[in-house]
């Protein structure tokens, strides 16, 4: 009997997920600390950005190989991996700033470690959810994994500042070795049930590394509809990234840094709801499809497109809201696509292989829009682009940035539009109606050979 038969498979979920949500919030708030020590020593932004492009990288690299150990290994394995990973590189870290020899290149290195960790983590907990609840619930699950993720979001800052000041980075460093440790202890809580079998060898028999690492490309490339459905995911992202000029655009358009931090914080308060909404209420029994392009253009109208035409800080503060409330059912309504049409055995590969193309939109936007809005956008506003653009997005510091967040908010909007009326992306409305029950593994004739 697989794990999603068994009437207390939810619960088992719900066990291994809590000690991720501790996890999560603990590294959430070690990284918030680390960058306020490297903050306090260098008084410079690379060496923080340095910081999240570790992270990053790791994710990027690293994301195959979490994929092929999720369907090798088993999810319980490369999640006991992902956590002793990362309790090593807390406990690193530590022993390093005990023996007051902490130093930027050390914690780089430890940055690339945990990002290592953290990628592990994905695959494994996404594929958990197909083989342990019911597919009824698969937007509830999916809606509690991005609960604990917004709950870091919006803790990690307050607990990382607040015991900074009170006990200090050592602690801070301890606790989150401990996190792991309870991480642990769920895992081991549930390891009797066996209910996490790994995934067997593609045709029988070991493929090699090669052609496992390649596997989940290989699929999505071979299923039009969830290719086209990955490239319109790709463009939606690619213009959310653009909001990295929401916080520079704001401070050219205020005169202090209060509104930009009330705009931050309704976008956490949102996600918090947002994903607590979804993990009651999971998509309310409507279409995955539908869910992701009406999100789509609901995040452009009004989640992005105020952020753009207007300086009232009352309108940015509902745009960040609305943006932050609208994610979480775009996000579980996509996870539980993937899940209902991927067959189980080869979800991790697939799976982190769409990580990559989805996650490789952000670095694009990011290091295009800066130089965009300083060479092309913010100069073009004070010209001939002003005239022609200024009645919609204002004219003097910012608008230029305010300029591209429209485009972004126009980019999103189009993409819904677009996604609505690909009929290879509406053709999987037939997978995902087969598995209204239990999960279903594709019929022979969808099936898919990694040779």
């Amino acid at each position: 009997m697989t794990p999603r038969r068994l009437s207390n498979g939810i619960a088992y979920f719900g066990i291994v997920w809590f000690g991720l949500a501790i996890s999560q919030l603990a590294s959430a708030t070690t990284n918030f600390a680390l960058t306020v020590w490297l903050w306090q020593r260098s008084h410079q932004a690379s060496p923080v950005a340095l910081l999240e492009l570790c992270s990053f990288a790791a994710v990027v690299g690293l994301s195959p190989v979490a994929g092929m150990l999720t369907d090798r290994w088993g999810r319980y394995r490369t999640l006991m991996l992902s956590n002793l990973v990362g309790a090593l590189v807390m406990a690193f870290l530590w022993g390093l700033y005990g023996l007051d020899n902490l130093q930027a290149g050390f914690i780089y290195v430890a940055m690339l470690a945990l990002g290592a960790s953290l990628t592990l983590q994905f695959p494994a907990m996404m594929s958990l959810i197909t083989v342990t609840v019911p597919s009824r619930h698969y937007a509830r699950a999916n809606g509690l994994v991005s609960l604990a993720v917004s709950v870091a979001g919006i803790g990690a800052p307050v607990l990382g500042a607040a015991l900074l000041q009170s006990a200090g980075l050592a602690t801070i460093l301890v606790i989150d070795v401990l996190s792991y440790a309870v991480a642990a202890v769920t895992l081991l809580a549930v390891r009797g049930e066996k209910r996490a079998p790994a995934g067997p060898a593609p045709s029988g028999k070991r493929a090699a590394w090669r052609s496992d690492l390649t596997l989940g490309f290989r699929y999505i490339a071979r299923e039009r509809g969830l290719l086209a459905l990955q490239l319109c995911f790709f463009a939606f992202f690619f213009s959310s990234m653009l909001g990295v000029l929401q916080a520079p655009m704001i401070l050219a358009r205020t005169e202090g840094n209060a509104v930009l931090a009330g705009t931050l914080s309704a976008a956490g308060i949102g996600g918090l709801l947002g994903s607590l909404a979804t993990t009651v209420f999971g998509t309310a029994g409507r279409s995955p499809l539908r869910v992701i392009f009406l999100g789509f253009v609901l995040t452009g109208l009004a989640g992005q497109l105020p952020l753009a035409v207007t300086t009232e800080p009352v309108a940015w503060f509902a745009a960040s809201f609305a943006a932050g409330l609208i994610l979480p059912a775009v996000l579980a309504a996509h996870q539980s696509l993937w899940q209902h049409t991927i067959p189980d055995d080869l979800q991790g590969r697939v799976f982190a292989a769409r990580r990559i193309i989805t996650e490789s939109a952000g670095p694009v936007a990011m290091l295009s829009a800066g130089p965009l809005a300083d060479y092309v956008f913010e100069p073009g506003m004070r010209g001939r682009l002003g005239s022609v653009a200024g009645p919609l997005v204002g004219t003097g510091p910012g608008s230029g940035m305010a300029l591209i967040l429209l485009l972004a908010a126009l980019l999103s909007v189009a993409t819904g539009l677009v996604g609505m009326r690909l009929k290879s992306v509406r053709a999987l409305e037939s997978d995902t109606r087969r598995g209204l029950g239990d999960h279903i593994d594709a019929p022979p004739e969808r099936r898919f050979d990694p040779a």
